[in-house]
């Protein structure tokens, strides 16, 4: 399974999501954790997008392979799987992104760590649910709308998020 699994990740997405995470401590510039994180618009415009396409044509590719894998591992346990690694990639996507922004920027400040924390696990939680989304597309034909809404999403979360905070 993790073989397959590695075969399915597109090779030029994965790559360009891994350079913009490397230009984004100095697309962020001198700014603190909290500010990059949260108010920056890069984390929420390029980077979940580039995962969330990088995510959208992984889904594409299972769904070639699911009669293979269904013969082997039968179905129940197919879906499961897959969902497990769906909902393991958001988690593993955003530690990544939360541990490297820590490289860049530094600890958080002390005056907004409650609301860095409570943005992390709310995030946390909308990746979850936009990887769901995506995920619904497994053994149905590629449609476009199960991209496009988790974008919707992922933008209203951060657009509603930054103007209430």
């Amino acid at each position: 399974m993790i073989k397959m699994y590695i075969k399915t990740l597109d090779k030029k997405l994965l790559t360009l999501l891994i350079l913009a995470l490397i230009a984004a401590g100095t697309i962020c510039g001198k700014n603190t954790y909290t500010v990059c994180l949260i108010y920056s618009h890069f984390p929420c415009m390029y980077l979940n997008n580039i995962y969330l396409l990088l995510l959208y044509q992984q889904m594409d590719k299972f769904n070639s392979l699911h009669h293979l894998i269904i013969t082997r591992i039968g179905n129940d346990k197919f879906y499961l799987y897959s969902y497990f690694l769906t909902i393991s990639n958001a988690l593993i996507y955003n530690i990544v992104i939360y541990v490297t922004y820590y490289f860049y920027f530094g600890s958080i400040p002390k005056e907004t760590v409650s609301l860095t924390f409570f943005f992390m696990i709310l995030n946390l939680v909308i990746a979850c649910i936009e990887n769901t989304i995506i995920y619904m597309q497994l053994g149905k034909k590629k449609q476009f709308i199960y991209l496009v809404l988790p974008i919707v999403i992922n933008l209203l979360f951060h657009i509603i998020f930054t103007d209430l905070f």
